[in-house]
């Protein structure tokens, strides 16, 4: 079986260190390349077509969220995991629309290398309640919301 290709996009070299080596030790992943600003970013995806994306929300030159629209377009296979320490659900909201699998904030205690495996396995990793609002937008969006009792009618 071959490892889950990643590439990290972290602007902290501290951080971006530490998540290396935690997926260095995990079997089965590899990290193939890395970035610390969004352009690199692009780019190493570009040339290495990773399996994975791991990608800052705050890095310089282009943000998260440009380069999540960007990698989309071009690399519509490679799955996003954005990282960052904003925890307002707008946020998270906003990535999983634009098309990551999944949003971890920093320091949370999330286990990264659980996260990738289940983005590359196809499931999406987020906070149950983001992902239920997500859900909920979808239901309204495809006209399948339920009517309120009030509006049934009465049963004679």
């Amino acid at each position: 079986m071959e490892p889950i290709r990643i590439v990290v996009a972290e602007d902290h070299p501290e951080f971006r260190g530490l998540i290396r080596e935690q997926l260095g030790l995990a079997p089965g992943l590899e990290v193939v390349g890395e970035a610390s600003d969004g352009r690199q970013a692009i780019a190493a995806v570009g040339r290495l077509d990773p399996d994975v994306l791991t990608l800052d929300l705050d890095l310089p030159g282009l943000n998260g969220f440009e380069v999540l629209r960007i990698v989309k377009w071009y690399s519509p296979e490679t799955k996003v995991i954005m990282l960052s320490g904003h925890d307002e659900e707008v946020s998270i909201l906003e990535a999983l629309k634009y098309g990551a699998r999944g949003y971890i904030v920093k320091g949370d205690g999330t286990d990264l290398v659980k996260a990738i495996r289940a983005v590359h396995r196809g499931e999406v990793w987020a906070k149950r309640r983001v992902v239920a609002q997500v859900i909920e937008e979808l239901i309204q969006l495809a006209g399948l919301a339920v009517p309120a009792a009030a509006d049934e009618p009465a049963v004679s």
